[in-house]
């Protein structure tokens, strides 16, 4: 009867290994003037620390002529300086930041490098379907540039995030940052964490994040990297990056102990108790989710979709009166919740107020004419 909006961030903590699938295969299916196009575009990035020691390394692409690459945000994180390594092997300082999405473990950064040598990759009108094929460029074993390819497995749609691309792509620990392409060569996606816990996953944040992705400070890399460090992973967004990744298999207990641990670290960390409150209602736990969500209101009183949800447990529980209020809540700070006024109105219909149920179809019928048909065929059912 309703659904429970959930936060599905990419990003993770631990790192899948795979063996790519080797260069020739490809050639096989007609794809190498593809990959001969595309990979002049494609760089490799060596991170160092304070001592000038190797501490990383990743893939990144350049997005536009004057030299800036895109890459996952993590690629960079805790180094104190770092280079790009171009397909004919000659390197050049990473020298600003010029704009990052931490959500999206996405970053922007300015190369000191002439424009001549800057190829740029071309992007895609839009994420391919389910099962066609996608091209990831990355690092394998210590190879740079090495070509795997896959399949598009799951396109996740989230309300507050948008989709998220789930892919077969094998992905090294090494190749976060990595373009991933259709078969046109276009890019429609950036790899970034992978987790294993029995499962292949391997996710790609679409390229639309990126387009959002535009230059809106300028940051010396060292002014960048002051106050960053390594310990992120056990950081408060570390574990709750964690939690999003177990939400994302559906294993809602280890989320749950994340988003907890979240929490333990920053005791006003909203999203981390919104993620509480939706693992707990998964689990049947309906007394902390409530509590759960009662705390995000108090950080955050005005996120319509923590009193939706709210709504949706006073529902199932059979306590009316309290959803009717939430809900109306939610729609009082987002007046176009179709979804709210959806359930508002089986509420309605539940207390045998088929009135209120009706005026809710009127508003609907300019919102979501879907939506609005079915509660209307419930209404004279």
């Amino acid at each position: 009867m309703m659904k429970e909006y959930r936060w599905i961030l990419l990003v993770s903590i631990l790192f899948l290994f795979c063996f790519a699938f080797i260069y020739s295969l490809l050639t096989q299916d007609g794809l190498h003037p593809i990959i001969k196009n595309v990979q002049p575009s494609v760089v490799s990035i060596l991170t160092y620390d304070i001592e000038g020691k190797n501490i990383g390394q990743g893939i990144g692409f350049f997005i536009s002529q004057n030299g800036d690459i895109i890459t996952a945000y993590h690629v960079l994180l805790g180094a104190s300086s770092a280079e790009i390594k171009t397909i004919d092997g000659k390197r050049y300082p990473i020298v600003r930041i010029v704009a990052e999405d931490v959500e999206s473990d996405l970053i922007r950064a300015s190369v000191d490098i002439p424009q001549k040598f800057v190829h740029t990759l071309k992007i895609g009108d839009s994420i391919p379907d389910v099962g066609e094929k996608v091209i990831v460029i990355g690092n394998t074993l210590g190879l740079e540039r090495t070509v795997s390819d896959g399949i598009i497995s799951t396109v996740r749609e989230t309300p507050k995030f948008g989709k998220i691309i789930q892919i077969t792509a094998p992905i090294s620990s090494n190749s976060s940052g990595s373009p991933v392409l259709n078969i046109n060569g276009e890019i429609i996606g950036v790899a970034t964490f992978q987790l294993t816990e029995g499962q292949n996953c391997n996710f790609a944040i679409p390229i639309e994040k990126v387009a959002k992705l535009l230059p809106s400070k300028v940051e010396t890399f060292s002014q960048w990297g002051e106050g960053r460090t390594r310990n992120w992973i056990s950081s408060a967004e570390g574990l709750y990056y964690t939690g999003i990744y177990f939400i994302s298999i559906d294993d809602y207990k280890k989320a749950l102990h994340y988003f907890k641990k979240a929490v333990e670290k920053n005791p006003l960390y909203a999203d981390a108790y919104f993620q509480i409150g939706y693992c707990s209602n998964e689990l049947g736990y309906y007394s902390e989710a409530i509590e759960a969500y009662k705390q995000v209101i108090k950080i955050r009183p005005d996120d319509a979709d923590v009193h939706y949800n709210l709504g949706v447990i006073y529902g199932e529980l059979g306590r009316y009166s309290e959803a009717i209020e939430t809900f109306k809540q939610a729609i009082r700070i987002k007046p176009d919740f179709a979804d709210a006024h959806y359930n508002l109105g089986i509420i309605y219909l539940i207390i045998e107020d088929k009135g209120s149920a009706l005026d809710e179809y009127k508003i609907l019928k300019d919102l979501d004419r879907n939506l609005a048909n079915k509660l209307f065929n419930l209404i004279y059912k």
